[in-house]
């Protein structure tokens, strides 16, 4: 079954009882209205750039018909978890998720993402794409401004500085806080350094989205940080593709998962995302010891040139 998905949100249609024609009626379809009820068969009115009328006796004389037989109506879907930066000029029009009915995108995850996030917005707006665009702040970034790659605690000015950062993308449009905990210098970071700045993204009702320190053998731990940090900060937590990493772990979401519904239970709204495929990809950096990768590119290429560095048998594998 197809899907037909609108720009068009069906959370902001105006009922118009007095309009007699439409610029585009959309008949025979199986409606989904993100209600969460059944989908039901119907037509859909569209005027001025607006849906002004849903369901099954709506027949309007129209411009343009769309005969949606055999496929579902829907509102455009919202994609959580995208790396948009650098390609959005690329393609404004946004083919790929569009013709995947994805009318929304959210970017700056795993601790990626313009430290500016109000330019970045304002960036966007010019180039007049056809999908909507959110944006996390991303906590490596964040770090990068202001401690550069080391690896070691923030001072208590360096994380005023970071709280400040974190407050100005949130006023600025931001949604909320992530985390690449597996990536340089988030991996240097301890619990409480994440929990201070989350404090200030709850502050503006935004959210926690975080690429855990681990998905394979420490998992149990990564998820109960992601919840301590939540619960800590009083702020949702979104776990970023939530999975298992390597054979030797395979069965244990008879574990991970209880942990979500107990935290959910508890009160914490904790939300995940999946691939829809078994496999995964990242940097090749992630192989590396995070303590070779400190501080900047000169001191980055001295550790590379000892002997026992070079030694790869000294770098650890990841399992199959």
């Amino acid at each position: 079954m197809g899907i037909v998905s609108f720009i068009l949100s069906f959370g902001c249609r105006s009922t118009d009882p007095v309009a007699t024609t439409c610029d585009i009626l959309i008949i025979n379809g199986k409606i989904i209205d993100g209600t969460g009820n059944n989908w039901y068969y119907g037509n859909v009115a569209v005027n001025n750039g607006k849906i002004i009328r849903i369901g099954r006796a709506v027949n309007l004389p129209a411009k343009k018909i769309i005969d949606a037989k055999g496929l579902f109506i829907a509102p455009g879907f919202i994609d959580v978890h995208t790396h948009l930066e650098d390609d959005e000029v690329k393609d404004p029009d946004a083919t790929s998720f569009i013709l995947d009915g994805v009318t929304t995108c959210v970017t700056g995850n795993c601790g990626s993402s313009n430290v500016d996030i109000g330019k970045y917005l304002k960036w966007i707006d010019s180039l007049k794409l056809s999908i909507n665009v959110a944006t996390l702040i991303g906590h490596n970034d964040i770090r990068k401004a202001v401690m550069g790659r080391a690896n070691r605690d923030a001072t208590p000015e360096e994380m005023k500085q970071m709280e400040a950062l974190v407050d100005k993308a949130m006023r600025a449009g931001a949604v909320g806080l992530s985390t690449g905990l597996i990536y340089i210098p988030g991996t240097y970071t301890k619990t409480p350094e994440i929990v201070a700045l989350a404090k200030v993204a709850a502050k503006y009702n935004g959210l926690y989205a975080t690429h855990m320190r681990d998905e394979g053998d420490s998992v149990t731990y990564a998820i109960e940080e992601a919840l301590t940090i939540g619960r800590e900060a009083k702020i949702p937590v979104e776990i970023s593709h939530f999975k298992l990493s390597g054979q030797h772990n395979w069965g244990r979401s008879k574990e991970t998962v209880p942990m979500i519904e107990a935290a959910r239970k508890e009160g914490i709204e904790v939300p995940i995302d999946q691939y829809p495929y078994t496999a995964s990809s990242t940097s090749i950096s992630t192989l590396i010891p995070d303590e070779i990768l400190a501080d900047g590119q000169d001191s980055i290429k001295a550790r590379l040139q000892r002997p026992d560095i070079k030694n790869m048998s000294s770098i650890p594998c990841l399992p199959d």
